[in-house]
């Protein structure tokens, strides 16, 4: 709740710059997230690579191993080899044992150079004398241990490694196999440089290799130091692990081999299956702080082009309030073709009429103050031509003299009717005396030229109509009827009601009106050659009382009369 309080409180372009925010943090946490999951997916794959990786390679040096304890076999059973060493056997040392020995050495030598991995190829016949081809290596310990490994292996090859050094030792008795005497000639021993074997067959970098024996170091490449204990315990035949050695992560991926108690071993450091995610996570974050940037710039620049306008407009609408109506006020530098410069126009459009209204309303109050003058100038001291007028009433009836008696009291209650009532609304009855006195006037005047009558019911009287609403039409009724006629000119008012309205009808049977004439008295534009006030007057006042259903209704042709109906509500 205070949330929406607060933001329905800020401005427009707080709102689009908090809208903006609000949408750059969710798809930059939507970002980040999404980005952090596949960061696992693809770390995950890495592993899974990784322990496959390590599978084929161990795959490839068991092959391998195997190659070389089938070249050990072939060895130890080649004839030649076995005919030179049971010839040395036994013999003294004369020329004959001494091309023996160099025969046999050559013939080590067509082996050794099979495969650049073997450093070395020894024999040691069962008198203790070394023949070997190749580097000559310190075996050292690794002798002491041979010699119980052969003992143990009943004729099988045995491996074992060299201390200190990346050397792995195939060996094997090499027994006679003329007669199946099984006597044994020697041993034979075969030294393999384990860097050489594994750059020929798998890429390391920026791999640790490390190869054990049970608990015992067997092989690591160069790159490796590590101890066995650190990361055997509790392994199962195959997987992968991340491991802290020496301070440092490591995925350590492992693989028991399926032909020896081998167990095969490939650490990939941490930091670089991480450092390509870290580069991309750098990155995403400094795209991130961009984009907020931007952001930031965009929605400010965008909330001000569109929220500049509106205050514009607001500055200019605060000036109208103090009372500056001047043109000036709604001229804008430029407008937009959007709701904002549509806002413009109208409010423009606003300032032209309500300056054009009060010009005509200014217009129109020095017309009423010009007609209040002379209305002013028309009342003066009423009763002084009250008086005057009865006066010569009495003065006509003492003088015996009815007519001038009957016109000057007909035109006294005619002046009194109209001036002294001020109510805009009058009974029917004072609208009736009105148009008697009016009548009775005009009667004299034209004498047997004109005949009136009216038809109403009692109920009617009270009812109150708008003042000279009726006089002003029998006025013009008789006004054009005698004017263009010769004959008698008849007037009749005929008061009625149809359903809550009530019609009052002037009829006359005077010459008419055409529908130009008609238009034009609806228009305003046929102005009324008597009183002043028209039919038109009349109507507009009827319509600005009542409403636009109620007014005059002109019925009139030319040559046959005009019938004029008021309609009003029926107020009781």
């Amino acid at each position: 709740m205070f949330l929406k309080q607060f933001y329905s409180n800020l401005k427009i372009k707080d709102k689009i710059f908090f809208i903006s925010l609000l949408l750059l943090f969710i798809f930059g946490s939507i970002g980040l997230v999404s980005f952090q999951y596949f960061t696992k997916l693809y770390e995950k794959r890495i592993y899974q690579e990784s322990a496959n990786m390590l599978n084929m390679s161990s795959t490839i040096i068991d092959n391998e191993l195997r190659a070389i304890e089938d070249l050990s076999f072939q060895i130890s059973t080649d004839d030649m080899i076995q005919k030179y060493l049971k010839s040395i056997q036994g013999s003294e040392f004369n020329y004959e044992m001494y091309v023996n020995r160099t025969n046999l050495i050559l013939r080590l030598g067509t082996f050794a150079s099979s495969e650049r991995y073997i450093s070395s190829i020894q024999i040691v016949d069962s008198f203790g004398a070394n023949y070997f081809i190749g580097f000559d290596s310190e075996i050292g310990n690794a002798e002491i241990d041979l010699n119980q490994l052969l003992v143990d292996s009943n004729g099988a090859n045995v491996w074992s490694n060299i201390d200190n050094e990346n050397r792995i030792i195939s060996a094997r008795i090499i027994r006679q196999k003329e007669n199946l005497s099984l006597q044994e000639l020697g041993t034979l021993i075969i030294e393999i440089d384990m860097d050489i074997l594994m750059d020929q067959l798998i890429n390391l970098s920026p791999n640790r290799y490390v190869i054990t024996q049970g608990e015992e170091l067997f092989y690591q490449n160069s790159d490796s130091n590590v101890a066995t204990n650190e990361f055997t315990q509790g392994l199962l035949d195959s997987g992968y692990n991340v491991e802290e050695i020496d301070g440092d992560d490591f995925l350590v991926s492992y693989k028991q081999s399926r032909y020896t108690d081998l167990t095969y071993y490939n650490f990939l450091p941490y930091s670089y299956l991480t450092s390509q995610t870290n580069l991309i996570k750098i990155i995403v974050v400094i795209c991130l702080l961009i984009m907020f940037g931007f952001t930031i710039f965009l929605s400010r620049r965008a909330a001000q082009n569109i929220t500049k306008p509106l205050e514009d407009l607001t500055a200019k609408m605060k000036q109208i309030e103090k009372g500056n109506f001047d043109g000036s006020v709604a001229r804008f530098s430029n407008y937009h073709n959007d709701e904002i410069g549509q806002l413009q126009v109208d409010f423009k459009i606003m300032l032209d009429k309500i300056n054009e209204l009060i010009r005509e309303n200014y217009q129109k109050q020095l017309v009423i103050k010009e007609t209040e003058y002379k209305a002013l100038q028309a009342q003066i001291n009423p009763h002084f031509l009250y008086n005057t007028l009865d006066s010569i009433n009495w003065f006509a009836k003492i003088n015996k003299q009815e007519k001038i008696s009957i016109l000057a009291e007909s035109l006294g209650n005619l002046m009194r009717n109209i001036i002294s009532k001020k109510e805009p609304l009058i009974t029917i009855k004072d609208e009736l005396e009105i148009v008697h006195n009016y009548v009775t006037i005009q009667k004299y005047r034209y004498t047997n030229r004109l005949q009136f009558e009216l038809h109403s019911s009692q109920k009617f009287q009270n009812s109150r109509i708008p003042k000279l609403s009726i006089q002003p039409i029998v006025e013009n009724a008789i006004q054009h009827g005698l004017e263009e006629m010769i004959t008698e000119c008849k007037v009749s008012v005929i008061i009625s009601e149809f359903d809550d309205d009530l019609i009052i009808t002037v009829a006359d049977n005077g010459p008419g009106m055409d529908e130009e004439t008609i238009h034009s008295i609806y228009a305003g534009d046929v102005k009324s050659k008597s009183s002043g006030i028209g039919l038109n007057n009349i109507n507009e006042r009827i319509k600005l009382m009542f409403g636009e259903s109620y007014g005059i209704v002109i019925d009139s042709e030319r040559g046959a009369g005009s019938k004029i109906s008021i309609i009003l509500p029926f107020l009781k």
